[in-house]
């Protein structure tokens, strides 16, 4: 009978794309991953892993290895699961990747209350602006903020709330604009903007006939941190495109106001991801539903 923590080893150098990131996610030296796979090869007699200095990748008969490792793993996995499963209190560590400012605004009030009613489970959370990959990064829940409709993914998918977004600016900054019609397709306002990969900035806007406009700006701020955008915008900087998480009180006093009325940026959608079988640990669950009962009671997302 082969060694089942081998086959565990060599599947997480495998799903989350190397040996440092392995070690780093669990804990374990790198020289032990190393020596566990290389002896796991010599027991077989081939070569599962090329190693270079790029990375690793699979042999052919690696991946068809792999493939039945996933299969025993995950039927391991579940039989401790049924276990878990059984027992009344959830327990255990949830690991939590979340947007930094939706963290701070909304999701740090409730942890206590999350923490109070499940004594026995212990949250790791980490601030992450960019997209996680749940499965190579360790991680049992992931929260996003994206447009729908959502790219397909082998994710599991949970919604959680809708996020509208608003294009807005300071009153003074608004009033001295040109004449405000229906939207064109650029234009030479001062603008602010979230970061973009491709460098493209363009605000999408639509009416409430589903009409569509995209508009091209030159952005004279650029950054990643939405508080420091609201900032910008609340100190006449420039026009920008916020959620109503950020700007939805500044709306309803007057310090900010909408750009073009009648047209508003595309709904976006608060949701988690989570592999499949860490979604249904009870602890991973408690927390899933948790989430969903508070943000729709206490308005979580538009103000």
């Amino acid at each position: 009978m082969q060694d089942l923590d081998d086959l565990f080893y060599f599947s997480s150098v495998v799903e989350h794309g190397g040996f440092s990131a392995a070690a780093r996610v669990l804990k374990q030296p790198k020289s032990k991953l190393s020596r566990r796979v290389a002896s796991l090869e010599a027991r077989l007699g081939v070569r599962l892993v090329n190693r270079d200095t790029r990375g690793i990748s699979l042999t052919p008969i690696g991946e068809a290895f792999h493939a039945h490792c996933r299969t025993m793993l995950d039927a391991a996995r579940s039989a401790f699961e049924t276990v878990e499963q059984s027992q009344a209190q959830p327990r255990g560590t949830v690991r939590l990747s979340c947007p930094p400012g939706l963290l701070h605004l909304r999701l740090a009030p409730l942890i206590s209350g999350f923490l109070a009613r499940y004594p026995e489970v212990h949250l790791d959370i980490e601030a992450v602006g960019r997209p996680v990959d749940p499965v190579r990064e360790g991680f049992d829940l992931a929260l996003r903020v994206r447009p729908t409709p959502l790219a397909d993914s082998d994710l599991n998918m949970r919604a959680i709330a809708a996020s509208p977004h608003r294009l807005v600016g300071a009153p003074g900054l608004v009033a001295s604009l040109a004449e405000l019609g229906a939207p064109s397709s650029s234009v030479d306002w001062p603008a602010l903007s979230e970061s973009r990969p491709d460098g493209r900035y363009v605000w999408t806007l639509q009416d409430a006939n589903g009409a569509r406009r995209d508009i091209a700006c030159r952005p004279r701020l650029v950054t990643d941190d939405m508080p420091t955008l609201r900032q910008a915008a609340l100190d006449g900087l420039g026009i920008v495109q916020l959620p109503m998480l950020f700007v939805g009180d500044d709306l309803a006093a007057g310090r900010l106001v909408e750009v073009m009325p009648g047209w508003t940026p595309p709904e976006k959608l608060l949701h988690a991801v989570f592999a499949s079988r860490r979604g249904q640990l009870p602890a991973v669950r408690a927390l899933l539903d948790f989430l969903a009962e508070s943000v729709g009671e206490s308005d979580f997302v538009a103000p």
